[in-house]
C-alpha cells in the first residue's frame, strides 16, 4: 500500500475540520420575525466601551510602547479609534438607506449587530496600527515595543468588549 502524501493528510485533516465547524456552528434563518433587544442595545454600551478601550489602550502605549508623550497617546489613539469604531457602521448604515429615515441609527438598533464581530480585531488592527505607529514612531524610545504594544492593546482591548457586550447585551428573535 502506498504511503499518504502530506498533502492527502492536510486534504483529510481539512475535510474533518470543516465538518465540525458546520455541525458545531449552525447557521439559523428566522422568516417574519423580528430582533429585539432584552437588555439594553450595544448602542448604550458604546460609550462605555470606547471609554474603556481609550485607557486601556493609552496605558499600554504608554508604558509598554515607551512614548513619554501621554497627551499625544490619547490624541493619536481617539482619532484611531474613531475611525475604527465608525467605519463598519457607515457600512451597514449605508445598507439601511432604502429602508430607514435614520439609517445610522438603524446600522445599530435593527438586528443583532454587536459593536465587535468576528473581523472586528483584524479590521482594528489594520486600521489603528499604521495610524498609531506613523504619528507615535518619531517620539517612542524603542519602535519594535511599539508595533507590539500596539497589536496587544488592540487584542485586549476588542476582547474586552466583545465579551462585555455579550453578557450585557442580550437579545433574541
Amino acid at each position: 500500500i502506498k504511503k499518504w502524501g502530506s498533502s492527502m493528510k492536510h486534504r483529510i485533516l481539512g475535510i474533518i475540520v470543516v465538518t465540525i465547524l458546520m455541525i458545531s456552528l449552525p447557521t439559523m434563518v428566522y422568516a417574519n420575525s423580528s430582533w429585539h433587544w432584552l437588555t439594553i442595545s450595544p448602542l448604550k454600551v458604546l460609550p462605555w466601551a470606547i471609554l474603556l478601550t481609550l485607557f486601556i489602550e493609552t496605558i499600554i502605549i504608554v508604558k509598554y510602547g515607551k512614548v513619554p508623550n501621554i497627551k499625544k497617546v490619547l490624541g493619536v489613539i481617539c482619532l484611531a479609534n474613531l475611525i475604527s469604531f465608525i467605519a463598519p457602521y457607515l457600512f451597514r448604515a449605508h445598507s439601511h438607506i432604502p429602508t430607514s429615515a435614520n439609517p445610522l441609527l438603524a446600522a445599530f438598533e435593527r438586528g443583532p449587530y454587536y459593536i465587535v464581530l468576528g473581523g472586528y480585531l483584524l479590521l482594528t488592527i489594520v486600521v489603528e496600527l499604521p495610524i498609531v505607529y506613523r504619528f507615535l514612531k518619531e517620539i517612542t524610545t524603542k519602535r519594535n515595543h511599539l508595533k507590539w504594544s500596539i497589536l496587544v492593546a488592540n487584542t485586549i482591548t476588542t476582547l474586552l468588549v466583545a465579551i462585555a457586550e455579550r453578557i450585557l447585551c442580550v437579545g433574541q428573535w
